[in-house]
């Protein structure tokens, strides 16, 4: 981004510091949810506390910003926790991703339908036609949740008896403790959806109709199946969200609330969680 765009940034929050300063609790809000996710996933291996497990997160996004689908959170993750099996921490992060998921394409698919049949973005199904992918991708995950228990039966006698003691963490994952964990997804996922629309509205001098919320889901979905690291994902954002509110934004206008949004939620806690994991590794040695 040149200088005269961060220039405009710079001044657009300094014109509304109100508004600034909401935006940046929301991402405290949102990174602490993951956490709250994560600690919730893994509390009958760890028992770790609130800012442990909140930067343990950010030690996670530290190194999946820079790979595809944000697999090295769980390179980020393990190396925070040596004391647990990796694979322990693969499953706690996978089962949280999976409720995550299932909010976005959950809420996203329902907004397509609702845009596509009572709002003038019908060519938004002629653009994005992936849509039936993610239907089957969202029907696969949740018959994984339904016959999860029968799947690890017949994987037992399988594969290795180390990694089947570690699978034993899915066993302690009832109903009651998933439907915990995708009610923090939800809350994650309906404060990133606010702090988004905050941005739009900030950058375009609040002129952005309210009902256009209901595109932001759409935008989720959409991104998500572009497999990019998160560290480069920009030009994919800034495509998807002028495809669907182009017609009511500048180009300059999106640039910069989804430059904001992608550097608030995504660059600056990678960046402490950098350096979180660097300081944890002097102290290790």
């Amino acid at each position: 981004m040149d200088n005269g765009n961060l220039t405009d940034i710079v001044l657009q929050f300094s014109k509304n510091p109100l508004i600034f300063s909401l935006v940046l609790i929301l991402a405290l809000v949102n990174w602490n949810a993951e956490a709250q996710k994560f600690k919730l996933l893994i509390r009958s291996e760890i028992r770790l506390t609130n800012i442990r497990a909140f930067f343990t997160i950010l030690g996670g996004m530290a190194i999946s910003n820079f790979t595809p689908a944000r697999s090295g959170e769980y390179i980020g993750r393990g190396l925070l926790l040596k004391k647990l099996h990796p694979i322990k921490v693969v499953i706690a992060t996978v089962t949280g991703n999976i409720a995550q998921v299932l909010m976005t394409y959950g809420i996203g698919l329902s907004c397509m339908v609702v845009m596509a049949f009572f709002g003038d973005y019908g060519s938004v199904w002629q653009e994005f036609n992936k849509v039936w992918m993610l239907v089957m991708v969202m029907v696969l995950i949740c018959l994984l949740i339904f016959f999860i228990q029968p799947l690890l039966r017949w994987l037992k006698p399988r594969i290795p008896k180390k990694i089947t003691k570690a699978f034993k963490l899915i066993k302690k994952y009832d109903r009651k403790l998933f439907a915990r964990v995708v009610a923090i997804a939800f809350i994650r996922y309906t404060v990133f959806a606010f702090q988004f629309f905050l941005l739009l509205q900030l950058f375009s001098n609040f002129s952005l109709p309210v009902y256009t919320i209901a595109l932001i889901p759409i935008a989720y979905v959409m991104q998500s199946v572009a497999p990019v690291p998160a560290i480069s994902d920009i030009g994919v954002r800034v495509f998807v969200t002028t495809l669907l509110f182009g017609g009511l934004l500048s180009d300059n206008a999106i640039l910069h609330a989804v430059t904001c949004l992608w550097f608030i939620n995504l660059i600056l806690p990678g960046l402490i969680g950098t350096l979180y994991l660097l300081s944890s590794t002097i102290r290790t040695r």
